[in-house]
């Protein structure tokens, strides 16, 4: 029911799953909060992934014309090897963690506009999204995201950022167990 109610309220907005491997994600690790990720975690694996709202993202045709030559020229190397990789993410590290490790797909809005972005914010009035982090237009979030993957250098997917945290064991063993029984 939370995914129809969504698309009533934004009609025009693009709603739809992708895989992990489709979604560039933030190079911050590994996610801010445990406990959050803790409750999302426990919400996919119990197959309640449909109530989780979707993440906002943006294709990366409307991102990369705001990075500089050299961001630029990394991109296009990391996208030789990740080809899937359209979408940047906006907001929802936790969630798209957790949707990852119990192989769920991630439900996402794609941001195509200003107006987009409005819309989704009114969504917060009307609890259908918790938060949402996102900067005012299309503009401010790109330029956002090129000043992080410049301090931050280099660039992953959900799916890499998900297994590096498995890898390096930062997040809870029992949900380190349940992702290695997925594969």
């Amino acid at each position: 029911m939370g995914l129809w109610v969504i698309e009533k309220r934004v009609e025009k907005m693009k709603l739809t799953p992708l895989h992990p491997n489709q979604i560039v994600t933030l190079n911050d690790f590994p996610v801010h909060n445990e406990h959050i990720l803790k409750i999302f975690f426990k919400i996919t694996k119990d197959g309640y992934s449909n109530i989780i709202p979707p993440c906002p993202v943006v294709h990366k045709s409307l991102i990369l014309p705001f990075f500089d030559k050299k961001l630029s020229f990394l991109f296009k190397t990391f996208e030789k090897t990740h080809p899937k990789a359209e979408f940047f993410l906006l907001d929802g590290s936790h969630k798209t963690t957790a949707l990852s490790l119990t192989g769920n797909k991630i439900k996402v809005m794609i941001f195509e506009n200003n107006k987009d972005i409005e819309e989704a914010k009114k969504l917060i009035d009307a609890g259908e999204l918790f938060s949402l982090t996102v900067d005012d237009t299309i503009e401010i979030n790109a330029k956002e995201l090129g000043k992080h993957f410049k301090k931050k250098s280099g660039f992953q997917t959900v799916e890499e950022k998900t297994e590096k945290m498995v890898k390096a064991k930062v997040i809870p063993n029992y949900m380190i167990k349940y992702y290695k029984e997925l594969r």
